[in-house]
């Protein structure tokens, strides 16, 4: 598999579980199911490994009754057992509608193997009782092959103790990135979660990183030419990075989620273990969000799980509450902060008001450099050809009060390199198109405010450049 490279109605006021519901599976291939199982059923595959190497399981299928934006009903789980012993589980977390669920088995010998897969009625919501299963696929990547290198080293993830049975803070997907430098070729591990119930609260994520999922690296390994691993690391609790010095399961280093904002240790089991297969991408001319938009279901699930516990609000405000999903202006740029923070505002048509992304919190600026996403909270039900100018604000990162600080922000500058994307999401759920902003480089002041985005009167989206580029 090649690594994916960036390639830069009604009002939404309320979102009743109902349309939550019907629109996560409109969107999904809908199929022809073949057969349910029960806790009394399980579905035996058995399969043969020509050669040994690591096996990947393609599982295609549904939950009946189960919604993961309703209490009770979030999702069943399918738990899978290779050659008799436990190997995951898998929460199927897509409801009533036909998913295919790729994970990692694992390394297998050659030979005959049997794969089973059981409804777990223990893990399953209170109102799941059954998963249909419409197909099951084994392949296997062997030494030889380009992704086996990637696979093989890719963690084993236990679930965080106090979120099995509450169906929070799930892990939806696992990439990896690859860095070579000289000799030696380095593989870092990411996982994207469906929240995270500590750390950042619900608002400024939204303001801050674009979304309400959590996304974070997990293992780093240092490979030498002979596929030795020379160095192997982990995100541990407070953003700590450690040394991995857990145990591996054939290879596999196995993690443990240990915080309530995901973060991991290497010590520690669970009662669910996770595996899914991670997919290689590049994100040097994006941010990590953009792995979102080429898995769009994933913002259905984030939004699902905002409604069930009860997160979004009519409401304007901060905090754990936020808008619907579909009222917020998305942007993706890139941009070097020296001692700077970040921020936009959109004005509509016909709307006097500017509309910001930090609400007016400094915290809820964007005071990292590099490629980045915000939103900035709209009305109800606003379009994207409703928007009429949009402007970026460079400002003092933190709150600078002594003489010294006061001094050093004679340098301090936002450099805006690029705006890769700005779009809503649709009734769906899916990202939109993408207003048409190209700009040069901008060197932003301390205090500086440039329009970056200008539409037509008329309502046809026209680019009107930004007056103040970088020389």
């Amino acid at each position: 598999m090649q690594a994916v490279v960036c390639a830069c109605r009604t009002s939404h006021g309320k979102m009743p579980n109902l349309i939550l519901r019907l629109l996560f599976g409109a969107v999904l291939t809908a199929a022809t199911l073949t057969h349910s199982i029960s806790a009394q059923t399980p579905s035996d595959k058995t399969f043969r490994v020509e050669k040994e190497g690591e096996i990947l399981l393609d599982l295609t299928a549904a939950a009946p009754h189960t919604s993961w934006a309703v209490k009770g009903s979030e999702a069943a789980v399918a738990t899978v057992l290779v050659d008799g012993r436990y190997n995951q589980d898998v929460i199927l977390f897509a409801g009533e509608r036909s998913f295919t669920y790729h994970v990692l088995i694992g390394h297998l010998l050659s030979g005959e193997h049997t794969a089973r897969i059981e409804f777990n009625r223990k893990q399953s919501a209170t109102n799941a009782s059954t998963i249909a299963i419409r197909d099951v696929k084994i392949s296997t990547i062997e030494p030889a092959q380009p992704e086996y290198q990637a696979l093989s080293h890719a963690p084993f993830v236990y679930a965080r103790p106090n979120t099995i049975g509450r169906f929070s803070d799930i892990p939806l997907l696992m990439w990896y990135e690859t860095e070579r430098l000289g000799s030696h070729t380095t593989l870092r591990y990411s996982i994207i979660f469906t929240n995270e119930d500590g750390g950042t609260q619900t608002a400024a994520l939204m303001a801050r990183w674009g979304r309400t999922t959590d996304i974070e690296w997990i293992y780093e390994t240092q490979i030498d030419p002979r596929g030795e691993v020379v160095a192997a690391t982990f995100q541990g609790v407070e953003h700590k990075t450690l040394p991995f010095q857990g145990k591996h399961e054939n290879g596999h280093p196995v993690l443990i989620v240990a915080s309530d904002n995901n973060n991991v240790s290497d010590r520690g089991e669970s009662e669910m273990r996770f595996a899914p297969r991670p997919i290689p991408f590049d994100l040097s001319r994006c941010s990590r969000e953009e792995i979102m938009d080429r898995h769009p279901w994933i913002y259905q699930l984030m939004a699902a799980e905002l409604e069930r516990e009860g997160k979004i609000s009519e409401t304007s405000g901060a905090g754990n509450q936020v808008a619907d999903p579909r009222n917020y202006l998305y942007l993706e740029a890139a941009s070097d902060q020296r001692g700077t923070a970040l921020s936009f505002a959109v004005k509509l048509r016909n709307d006097p008001a500017w509309y910001t992304s930090d609400l007016g919190i400094n915290y809820y600026k964007i005071d990292r450099s590099g490629y980045f996403r915000t939103t900035v909270r709209l009305p109800a039900g606003t379009k994207l050809d409703q928007i009429e100018r949009i402007a970026a604000r460079c400002d003092a990162a933190g709150n600078p009060r002594g003489a010294e600080e006061i001094k050093k922000l004679n340098a301090a500058q936002c450099d805006l390199k690029t705006v890769n994307k700005a779009f809503i999401l649709d009734e769906h759920f899916q990202p939109g198109s993408s207003l048409p902003i190209q700009i040069k480089p901008l060197i932003l002041r301390l205090g500086e405010m440039v329009e970056i985005y200008s539409g037509h009167s008329s309502g046809d989206l026209k680019f009107k450049a930004a007056q103040k580029a970088a020389p």
